[in-house]
């Protein structure tokens, strides 16, 4: 402490040692800063951030896990060596961290600069994804980050390592826990739906990233505070890839150019023909330049969707419904929806069609269009020479499906929409189906999920109070009632709902389910989605939120999802009926959200050719049918060996369901099966054969063991009758005697 004079109470010698003591240990802190930098260099660990006077840059954590178990180097002796003078002279500095105490912050002198030693602040740019531990790995994928951090799913806490990659941002724990699925801690970008950064505003001093998945997965990333830099890189990476605007930057188009092979083998985008399709069916379909109208339905041209935006590029309409009609029909329809001819099926020289459509426009004021009304005259002949005069006035010759609720319909008219007035529109009816909207279907959807990951034991109540199969019940009743109108009544048959791309589709494609057993097969279901859903205008793109800003939810809703739900029940109810099994509902699910192949990132068929979907990705298609033997289910049976060709459940109602636990449980602890049984009985057609390939070997070694018991038996029944021989012969008749004691003779 100095005098009043300004001179120090020390003396001379005293102070020289001291100074010398401070530029000793600042020379050894020196030593030890750039032992640092050449241990990281000589590592490959490249940095986000540059150090500073304040921060010094320090090694990668998990290169210092590994310095700590590898004997004393250099670095490690100079670090002891400097121990003692660096709490003497340098209180603002850490001391060496001990493994359970990474990232903690040391007490500082406030007039010294503060030096904090942090765990992972690299940002991997060229490093092996393999290398890091992934266990599915996509072609093309590479990792972009990683990041130590805490793990939480809300029931149990992981320490590890966090990485993002071009595709997903995945979490590995140092324990990876055995009762979880191994992509548990998966999450492709498109499959989230909200990802927020917080701090911790008690203690400040960790920061955290959670995310909220489309399957109902929640999860929370702890990082420490000292790591904000990187988390705030991650959370714009996440932000980035998960809602971007721009289809290409997904996925899909990298997994394109490392895949393209998949494609160009088996041509998945070109799995659909529309004139195979009604060829298929038996249907006559007249061409667009076609002059006779000796046919019931023509193709129409919809190029650039001329006539429809959303539909597909060929239509079918009725013959006699010339293009002033269908473009006046097309202006009265919402969306320009007009109705298409979707299935067919000929029975006693008639045909039985189904058409599909949007609302018509009739408003609170009942508007009407005579072109509409023909239209749907049109549409009710069942033969070509059809006259009005053969049926009575109140005859039904059309039924219109409305798949809303009836009071969601009359509201549309306030919208200027509505539905078809059976009084202008002659011998046609009306049904509702009371299936309710995308919204209703959304809170269900959320309140069953909460119910699948919540530990409450009301699991039931719950799954109740979520009414998801109060509408699987709806839409499959509805189904049962536009299938038996078809095939008992032999009424053709309108659907819609609102503007036909949602409800509408569920209905006609499991109407087409239930009365063609060719939609039942994998090459028939795959082009059943492809016709109805993809081509036909079901917004994959707005339903999946894929390409949506964060935080928009009025469009989004699990419609696909729900559909797959329904097939599922249906395969419950007639297991020999379809040659797929689960898994390919379940891939379908999954897939439809991931942006790994092109076939749901668009809203249209138009949006799909504007883009250029098909030529820059691997369509889903081409996927299944390279690993089809996965999907087959062993136990299905020819519809004509078994008399099932038409499957219409008459009496579903919640006593026929299901309850899909392989989609809705898969990640659940609770229904995981610890025996791994489930997997072993999954009936495919590899592993029936594997079972009868072992059986047959099995059986081979049991029966050769038993020829050669029989073998042995007679060599020693021989051998026997000869040494009996011999003795008999020898005349010995104290052996005879004791061989006829023991009774051998």
């Amino acid at each position: 402490m100095n005098n009043p004079l300004g001179r120090s109470t020390q003396k001379p010698d005293q102070q020289t040692q001291n100074t010398q003591k401070n530029n000793r240990a600042k020379e050894f802190e020196k030593q030890l800063q750039e032992e640092e930098r050449m241990l990281a260099q000589s590592a490959g660990i490249v940095t986000t951030q540059q150090p500073t006077t304040q921060q010094q840059q320090q090694p990668a954590y998990s290169q210092q896990q590994q310095l700590n178990q590898q004997p004393q180097s250099v670095f490690g002796q100079i670090g002891q060596m400097l121990d003692a003078p660096r709490k003497l002279f340098f209180r603002n500095t850490t001391t060496q961290q001990q493994p359970n105490q990474q990232g903690q912050r040391q007490p500082t002198d406030q007039n010294e600069p503060e030096i904090i030693q942090t765990n992972i602040v690299q940002t991997y740019t060229t490093r092996d994804i393999k290398s890091i531990g992934l266990e599915i790995v996509q072609p093309g994928e590479i990792a972009l980050q990683e990041l130590r951090g805490i793990c939480s799913t809300g029931i149990q806490q992981f320490q590890g390592i966090f990485l993002a990659t071009n595709y997903q941002i995945v979490f590995l724990p140092d324990k990876y826990p055995k009762d979880f699925r191994k992509d548990y801690f998966y999450i492709p970008y498109t499959l989230i739906i909200k990802v927020d950064k917080t701090m911790d505003r008690k203690q400040n001093d960790a920061n955290f990233i959670e995310i909220q998945c489309k399957d109902g997965r929640w999860f929370k990333y702890r990082f420490l505070r000292e790591q904000n830099d990187d988390c705030n890189s991650i959370f714009n990476v996440i932000n980035k890839n998960a809602f971007t605007l721009n289809k290409q930057t997904l996925f899909a188009f990298t997994f394109y150019k490392d895949f393209s092979n998949l494609e160009n083998d088996f041509q998945g985008w070109r799995i659909f023909n529309i004139e195979k399709d009604f060829e298929r069916m038996g249907i006559n379909i007249l061409q667009e330049n076609s002059q006779t109208q000796n046919g019931l339905f023509k193709y129409l041209n919809n190029e650039n969707g001329i006539i429809c935006s959303t539909y597909y590029n060929r239509l079918v309409v009725p013959t006699k419904a010339d293009l002033d009609c269908i473009q006046k029909t097309a202006k009265f329809r919402s969306k320009e929806r007009i109705p298409i001819l979707s299935y067919a099926f000929t029975i006693n020289g008639k045909v039985i069609s189904m058409w599909r459509s949007s609302q018509c426009r009739t408003g609170i004021g009942q508007n009407r269009s005579t072109e509409d009304e023909c239209y749907l005259k049109y549409m009710s002949y069942q033969t070509v020479d059809e006259q009005e005069s053969q049926y009575e006035e109140k005859e039904t010759r059309l039924r219109i499906y409305d798949a809303r609720p009836h009071i969601n319909a009359i509201g549309q008219q306030v919208a200027g929409k509505g539905y078809e007035n059976t009084l202008f529109y002659r011998r046609c009816s009306i049904d509702f189906l009371d299936i309710h909207n995308i919204h209703k279907v959304r809170d269900s959807q959320t309140k069953l999920l909460k119910a699948a990951f919540n530990e409450n034991v009301q699991f039931l109540s719950q799954l109740e109070q979520s009414q998801w199969y109060d509408h699987i019940v709806a839409i499959i009743k509805g189904s049962a009632k536009i299938a038996i109108t078809m095939t008992k009544e032999k009424i053709n048959v309108l659907v819609h709902c609102s503007d036909g791309w949602d409800r509408t589709a569920q209905l006609t494609a499991l109407v087409s389910i239930m009365i063609d057993s060719y939609y039942r097969t994998i090459e028939g279901f795959m082009i059943l989605v492809q016709k109805e859903w993809i081509n036909s205008g079901h917004q994959f793109c707005q339903r999946s939120a894929i390409g949506n800003k964060q935080n928009n939810e009025d469009s989004r809703s699990p419609i696909f999802l729900q559909f797959l739900d329904c097939v599922y029940q249906m395969q419950q109810l007639y297991p020999l009926s379809f040659e797929f099994n689960g898994k390919l509902l379940l891939d379908l699910a999954y897939h439809h959200l991931t942006s790994l192949f092109g076939t749901f990132l668009c809203d249209s068929f138009l949006e799909i050719q504007k883009q250029r979907i098909m030529e820059q990705t691997v369509s889903i298609w081409s996927w299944i049918m390279k690993q089809k033997d996965k999907y087959i289910n062993a136990y299905y049976k020819n519809p004509q060996s078994i008399d099932q060709d038409v499957i219409i459940p008459e009496q579903f109602t919640g006593k026929s369901i299901t309850f899909w636990k392989e989609y809705f449980l898969y990640y659940s602890l609770e229904s995981n099966d610890a025996y791994q049984i489930h997997p072993q009985c999954q009936y495919t057609c590899d592993n029936l054969q594997e079972m009868y390939k072992a059986l047959s070997k099995e059986n081979h070694v049991l029966r050769q063991a038993q020829k050669d018991q029989e073998k042995l038996a007679i060599l020693h029944q021989q051998k026997f009758n000869q040494l009996m021989q011999i003795i008999q012969e020898t005349q010995n008749e104290e052996i005879i005697e004791k061989l006829q004691t023991i009774k051998l003779i």
